[in-house]
């Protein structure tokens, strides 16, 4: 066997090599660069969703009924949704301050995409209680923009 002649299988072995070098190249270069990647955990509420942002309630789309009781603030309310398969997520926050103040946090959630649902408006309801003084300040919080 002659190894400085040009045959056929030398040709062959050259082309495979030729092209599947730089494919193997790519996919380790690809798998490194995910190795290396610092991936964050971000919780899902806080990452705006494309389809919200096309979701527009209105002050007078939004009830809120406060009492104080005990020392607690009690809240209750609704909030007229595009549609049932919408969600609603409350959340509430104290701000360290006298007197206190208080945030309640809702945000509307689009539905899964590709779930056929009918376009009804549809009234959903919101409710907690939180321990503050009887001067609290309470305000709303609708997709991140304060309800006046």
């Amino acid at each position: 066997m002659k190894l400085d002649q040009v045959t056929w299988y030398s040709k062959l072995l050259a082309a495979i090599l030729f092209v599947a070098l730089p494919f193997v190249g790519f996919c380790l270069g690809m798998k490194y660069q995910q190795a290396i990647t610092i991936s964050q955990k971000v919780p899902a509420n806080s990452i705006p969703k494309t389809g919200d942002t096309n979701i527009a309630i209105k002050a007078d789309q939004l009830t809120l009924k406060t009492t104080y009781e005990n020392g607690f603030l009690k809240y209750s309310g609704e909030v007229e949704l595009p549609s049932p398969c919408h969600q609603l997520k409350d959340q509430s926050l104290v701000m360290e301050s006298y007197p206190e103040q208080v945030q309640i946090r809702l945000m509307v959630e689009s539905p899964q995409p590709g779930v056929a649902c009918v376009q009804v408006i549809t009234d959903k309801e919101f409710s907690g209680q939180i321990k503050v003084s009887d001067k609290a300040t309470v305000s709303v919080h609708l997709n991140g923009q304060k309800v006046k």
